[in-house]
């Protein structure tokens, strides 16, 4: 599926921050009613702020899908290193993509995978890594379309009379 004709992918600017940052929190808050244990810090809002910036300014793999200049999704990437005993040395790691729920459904979440494995592809990384909420259903979903697989699962535990038991 092509996305809309008025809806552009590009690279994302310091300029797009508050829409970034926005289109995240939306995105997990979504995120917080898949599973109780995904809990925000108070000053999450702020640390994703800061963590955005850093990538943008770093030259990583962030798009994001805009409107008539309204950013409607976005994705961060960037290269991360791997354990020294571990092949390849590096791989992309893809830490965050949303659309919004109004533009959802059009293949601008597609359209902004594809961009970044281009990226990945065009800087030599061999492949990508993401994590996905195992009670994330429509994510879980998402990527497997995509041509993710099963990787590695994630287990958890609560330990008894702390506040995360699932």
């Amino acid at each position: 599926m092509a996305i809309p004709d008025n809806v552009v992918i590009r690279p994302a600017t310091l300029r797009d921050l508050d829409a970034i940052v926005a289109l995240w929190m939306a995105m997990m808050r979504e995120h917080e009613g898949f599973d109780r244990r995904v809990r925000l810090a108070d000053h999450a809002e702020e640390a994703y702020r800061q963590y955005a910036r850093h990538h943008i300014a770093a030259g990583a793999a962030v798009f994001v899908a805009a409107h008539q200049g309204d950013v409607v999704g976005f994705c961060l990437a960037y290269t991360a290193r791997n354990l020294p005993m571990f092949v390849p040395p590096q791989y992309g790691y893809l830490s965050d993509l949303t659309v919004s729920p109004s533009w959802r459904g059009r293949g601008i979440g597609r359209s902004l995978v594809e961009t970044t494995k281009r990226w990945f592809a065009a800087h030599g990384i061999p492949h990508v890594q993401l994590q996905v909420y195992d009670r994330n259903a429509p994510g879980r979903s998402f990527w497997h379309k995509e041509g993710f697989s099963d990787f590695i699962h994630g287990l958890w535990c609560g330990l008894p009379g702390s506040a995360s038991q699932p």
